[in-house]
């Protein structure tokens, strides 16, 4: 049997793509699911653009991300968003570090959210910065 690593969905043999997501079939979910639980949230962002930007940053000093977007574009009054930046568990602190000292920027120690130097407590939960 083959598996689709994306939607999780099986397929008997003679199939090498998925149909639905177009990605190759892998034999076992077992190193996709072990690879996800390694996984820990390194900060949340409240702005897309800067989720990039702090990706690109953390991948540039050898830290691999990838972005969970849970923008809700048709809220009443523009866009709500947030953006979840993973990576691996044994790299979170190290990303945390990085994101603390580069340029001006607060990162809430009770949810990860990373806010600007002059924001004294968080947006998202509420927390107060320590200075």
């Amino acid at each position: 049997m083959a598996y689709c690593p994306k939607c999780k969905e099986e397929f008997r043999e003679g199939f090498a793509v998925c149909e639905d997501c177009n990605v190759a079939l892998v034999e076992s979910l077992e190193g996709e699911e072990a690879e996800l639980e390694e996984l820990d949230v390194a900060c949340t962002v409240s702005q897309e653009e800067n989720a990039y930007i702090i990706r690109g940053y953390l991948e540039s000093e050898g830290i691999p991300c990838q972005l969970e977007n849970l923008t809700f574009h048709a809220a009443p009054g523009g866009a709500l968003s947030k953006v979840k930046l993973w990576t691996k568990k044994t790299d979170v602190e190290r990303a945390r570090e990085l994101l603390d000292a580069h340029e001006h920027s607060n990162f809430c120690s009770s949810c990860g959210h990373v806010a600007e130097a002059n924001d004294t407590a968080c947006d998202f939960c509420g927390s107060t910065f320590e200075n």
